[in-house]
């Protein structure tokens, strides 16, 4: 083998190493969440994606499940509440950006009135992959549903999976916005400057049977 093959040979060998460990540390690299958990960084719910992914994580489940509520009582509304700890800016924002008209966080008023209400439950990110459980009503009670987005380097989020479990789950806490706000949660600070994207996900995908943790799919 001559002098430049070798050195070929080991330039390959070189750079395909290399994108191994990319590929092995970012499949291994841990989801940071919002609201945090014990063994997950903590999610800023203020800095980009959050409240893009959240606000179509909210608009995608609404137009998938909507129209089901709509026979019986007409097509209602998005009202929608998110988890605890996060700022009444950031509250609105995800109303504007969700691009549903009237769509406003819960009140009082709603509670009592049984008004339908979509629930952030839990955000989670990871490298350029993001995942937004959100609750949902039905016409008895509530059920789950995961928005699973992708974005490419420098891209904008888009949804690329719904995945509605199917099976009852117990109603919601829903939160209110957080009047204590912080100087690092500031209304100055929400990062606005790239909108998540919604993709056509034709056919929809649906997972009849019984639902398992969706923490399995983002083992390393």
């Amino acid at each position: 083998m001559s002098r430049i093959q070798q050195i070929t040979v080991l330039r390959s060998i070189t750079i395909f190493a290399t994108l191994l460990l990319v590929v092995v540390v970012g499949g291994c690299t841990p989801y940071s969440t919002f609201p945090p958990v014990a063994s997950g960084e903590a999610q800023v719910p203020w800095m980009y994606p959050m409240p893009q992914v959240m606000a179509k994580a909210l608009q995608t489940t609404y137009d998938k499940t909507a129209p089901a509520l709509e026979a019986e009582t007409g097509r209602p509304m998005l009202v929608y509440s998110l988890p605890a700890g996060i700022s009444g800016r950031v509250w609105r924002q995800v109303g504007i950006d969700s691009g549903l008209e009237g769509a406003r966080e819960w009140n009082q008023a709603d509670l009592d009135a049984g008004t339908p209400i979509w629930s952030v439950e839990q955000v989670r990110i990871r490298n350029k992959r993001a995942e937004v459980d959100v609750i949902f009503p039905v016409s008895e009670g509530y059920e789950r549903a995961t928005v699973i987005f992708e974005a490419l380097p420098l891209g904008p989020y888009k949804v690329t999976f719904f995945q509605r479990w199917r099976v009852a789950v117990d109603a919601p806490v829903f939160a209110r916005p957080d009047d204590e706000t912080t100087a690092s949660d500031d209304d100055s600070n929400v990062e606005t400057e790239v909108p998540a994207e919604t993709a056509v996900v034709d056919p929809e995908v649906e997972n009849e049977a019984s639902a398992e943790s969706f923490e399995d799919s983002s083992e390393g």
